[in-house]
């Protein structure tokens, strides 16, 4: 990153930082993955590379969101998708954008907000041809209906989604619509369903050697099994994702300790209707 920076290409810079991005932020290397992103921004803005300053404030919000640095993520991802409106093109960039508004939404409960932003993802997806991007908005379209109540409709544009993910061999994103399947299977009671979706999910996160997404599906996993009155297996999914998240340093962790540490008291942990933890992956 130095080196990329002290040439003075501010196209360099950010281009490495992307690719960068998406191991630092799996493993949950927060500080480093901030870290080259600032210097991309430095590079683009000592130069004036408009683009480059807009993609560097795009792989800034996508990192600190699942960081928990939620109000700094917000103004750089709305700052970026100005930018990046004015100079045109770069839909990749202004999906991206979009889908990680749509993630911050459902963690601040602004469900309406998230469906819209997935919608505008779609939308741009659609709009350039782009088949791989529509894949991944198709999935966070289905999740944001199943978080207002619409299930079929839901499951309609995961498994879409899932078909579409499949075919390309994108693991990533086919993990990603297991888990919202794994949700919405849940909410509609069908436990063991639910079980089977978290735990293919599951299975790839490890492939990819995902920590965090692996926290988080662990979290849910442990969800549906405390719902379907398994404390002993619902106890084992929380215990690993308290482990995994502080192994990155992340604090998921201590929701679902407070899970962990009310385990054989009070009613299930989800209840119908309700997100719950990290709620849903974020595979940028």
């Amino acid at each position: 990153m130095p080196l990329a920076a002290e040439a003075d290409s501010g196209t360099q810079a950010w281009q490495l930082a992307w690719v960068l991005s998406t191991y630092l932020l799996r493993q949950g290397l927060w500080t480093e993955q901030a870290t080259a992103c600032h210097v991309a921004l430095d590079a683009a803005r000592r130069v004036g590379d408009t683009a480059g300053d807009a993609h560097a404030l795009v792989l800034l919000g996508l990192g600190y969101g699942p960081s928990g640095r939620v109000d700094e993520a917000i103004p750089h991802l709305q700052k970026a998708l100005c930018l990046l409106e004015t100079i045109g093109g770069c839909h990749r960039s202004r999906v991206r954008a979009h889908r990680t508004l749509c993630w911050i939404a459902e963690q601040q409960g602004r469900h309406a907000d998230m469906l819209s932003h997935a919608e505008a993802a779609l939308g741009l997806s659609r709009a350039v041809g782009d088949l791989a991007l529509e894949v991944t908005s198709l999935n966070d379209v289905g999740y944001s209906h199943a978080l207002l109540g619409n299930y079929q409709l839901a499951i309609s544009y995961c498994e879409r989604s899932l078909a579409g993910s499949q075919e390309a061999g994108e693991r990533n994103w086919e993990s990603a619509a297991w888990d919202s399947l794994g949700y919405i299977q849940h909410q509609l009671g069908q436990h063991r369903q639910a079980i089977s979706c978290y735990e293919r999910s599951l299975e790839l996160d490890r492939e990819l050697a995902d920590l965090f997404n692996e926290a988080v599906t662990l979290d849910h996993l442990g969800d549906v099994h405390r719902s379907a009155g398994d404390l002993d297996a619902a106890g084992w999914a929380w215990a690993q994702a308290v482990r995994t998240f502080e192994e990155i340093g992340h604090a998921g962790g201590h929701d679902v300790r407070a899970k962990l540490a009310g385990l054989h008291n009070g009613p299930p942990a989800v209840p119908l209707g309700a997100s719950s933890g990290c709620g849903a992956k974020n595979v940028g």
